[in-house]
C-alpha cells in the first residue's frame, strides 16, 4: 500500500537518524524528504528480492525487517540465511539503489507489520549529482553503513560456522573411533580388501576432522582473545622444527635455523605461535624439491622478526595478494587442502598485534619464497 507523504518535518526527523543522511543540513534533508513516499507491509511480506533490479532505497519508520542472502554448499542447493535484523527507526536497506543500474544483494522480509519510507534511487542519485558536496556526505554515510553491515555479516557467518562445525565433529569422531576398533581386529578378522577400504575411509574422516578443526580455529581466533602468557620464542621455534624435521630428512632437505643466543621473552600463546611456525616450515618443505629451508629469528628495536625462506617453486606474483585469504588455493596447492593454513596463521599473528607477509622471489634468492612475520615486544 502506497501513499505520497506531504508533511516533510516528520520525515526529516527520521531521515536525520539514518547513517546515510545524518550529516545533511536541514535544507538538504528537506530535499531528500520530498522524494520519500510511505509504504506499509504486512508480516511475512517481501520488500525487495535478491537479484532483482535495485530501484528504491528504504528507511524504516516502524517494524522489523530481516535481511537474507542465499548461500550454497554445492551447485543447486541454494538456501536463504538471515544475516541481519533491523528494527530501529531510521535504519536503511536496499542501498544498491544508490549505485546505479545494479541488483539487490539481499532479500528484505518483514518479520512484523512494517512501515517504511521508499526513495526512488534514480531521483536521489540525480539530486546528489547536482549537489556534489551533499552527494559526498551521503556517500560517506553509505560507506559507513555498508562497512557496518559487512562486519555484522562476517560475525554472524563465523558464529554459524562455529556451531555447525562443532556439531559435526562429534559424530565424525565417533565414526573414526569405530573404524579404528574394526581395524584393530576387535570385531573379527578382516580381509585385505576390507582393511584397505577401512583405511581409506579412516583417512578421509581424518581429513574432515582436520578441516573442521581449521574452521573452528578461524571462529575461535575471530571471536575470543588468546590465552597469552610470558614465553620463550626460541623454545616455540625449536618445538616447531622438531615437528617437521622428519619430513625434511625424508626429502633430503637441509634445515638451517639461526636463533639469537639471548632468550627472547614475549607475551603470547605458545601453542598458537607454534602452529604458525610449524605451518610455515611445513609449507616450505612441501614445496621445495631440493636445497634448503632456513629460519631466522631476529631481535629488533620494538619488534621480533621471524623469517622462513625456501628454495622451492615459489608463488606466482598474481597469487601473492590472495594467499592469506580464507579457503584460497593457488595453482600449485594440494587439491585436498582446504586453503586455511595461511589464513589461520595470519589471524594468529594479527591477534598477537603482529604482521605477516610473503615475498616470492625474495631479495636473498632468485627463486623460492620468504615468509616474514613480526611480533611486538610490548603487547
Amino acid at each position: 500500500m502506497r501513499a505520497k507523504v506531504k508533511q516533510l518535518a516528520p520525515i526529516k526527523e527520521i531521515l536525520a537518524q539514518c547513517y546515510l543522511f545524518n550529516e545533511l543540513s536541514d535544507d538538504e534533508l528537506e530535499r531528500v524528504a520530498a522524494l520519500c513516499r510511505e509504504e506499509v507491509y504486512e508480516a511475512g511480506a517481501i520488500v525487495l528480492t535478491e537479484g532483482t533490479m535495485a530501484k528504491d532505497l528504504y528507511v524504516i519508520i516502524d517494524g522489523k525487517v530481516a535481511l537474507e542472502t542465499s548461500f550454497s554448499l554445492r551447485p543447486g542447493s541454494g538456501k536463504e540465511g538471515t544475516i541481519d535484523v533491523i528494527t530501529q527507526q531510521g535504519q536503511a536497506f536496499g542501498w544498491s539503489a544508490l549505485s546505479g543500474t545494479h541488483v539487490f544483494t539481499m532479500t528484505a522480509r518483514c518479520l512484523q507489520p512494517t512501515k517504511v519510507f521508499a526513495i526512488d534511487g534514480a531521483e536521489l542519485h540525480s539530486l546528489l549529482v547536482k549537489d556534489l558536496f551533499m552527494g559526498y556526505k551521503v556517500m560517506e554515510g553509505l560507506v559507513a553503513m555498508v562497512a557496518s553491515r559487512l562486519r555484522h555479516t562476517k560475525e554472524t557467518l563465523a558464529q554459524v560456522l562455529y556451531i555447525t562445525t562443532h556439531d559435526l565433529k562429534a559424530p565424525l569422531a565417533a565414526v573414526q573411533s569405530y573404524t579404528q576398533v574394526m581395524l584393530g581386529g576387535f570385531v573379527g578378522e578382516l580381509s585385505e580388501k576390507q582393511r584397505d577400504m577401512l583405511l581409506r575411509s579412516s583417512e578421509r574422516i581424518k581429513g574432515l576432522i582436520d578441516l573442521i578443526d581449521n574452521i573452528l580455529d578461524i571462529s575461535r581466533i575471530e571471536a575470543t582473545q588468546l590465552d597469552a602468557t610470558w614465553m620463550s620464542l626460541q623454545e616455540v621455534i625449536e618445538s616447531s622444527v622438531e615437528d617437521v624435521r622428519q619430513l625434511a630428512v625424508e626429502k633430503g632437505l637441509q634445515l638451517n635455523i639461526k636463533l639469537p643466543g639471548e632468550p627472547l621473552q614475549i607475551q603470547g600463546s605458545p601453542s598458537r605461535l607454534r602452529q604458525v611456525v610449524t605451518n610455515l616450515l611445513g609449507n616450505a618443505i612441501k614445496f621445495t624439491k631440493r636445497g634448503m629451508v632456513s629460519l631466522k629469528l631476529k631481535d629488533e628495536d620494538e619488534i621480533i622478526r621471524v623469517e622462513i625462506m625456501d628454495t622451492g617453486v615459489g608463488i606466482p606474483a598474481e597469487e601473492l595478494p590472495y594467499i592469506f585469504d580464507d579457503f584460497y588455493k593457488g595453482r600449485s596447492a594440494d587439491r585436498r587442502s582446504a586453503g586455511l593454513g595461511l589464513s589461520i596463521a595470519r589471524r594468529i599473528v594479527e591477534a598477537h598485534g603482529g604482521k605477516i607477509w610473503a615475498e616470492s622471489p625474495y631479495p636473498e634468492s632468485r627463486k623460492g619464497t620468504k615468509f616474514t612475520f613480526t611480533l611486538p615486544k610490548k603487547q
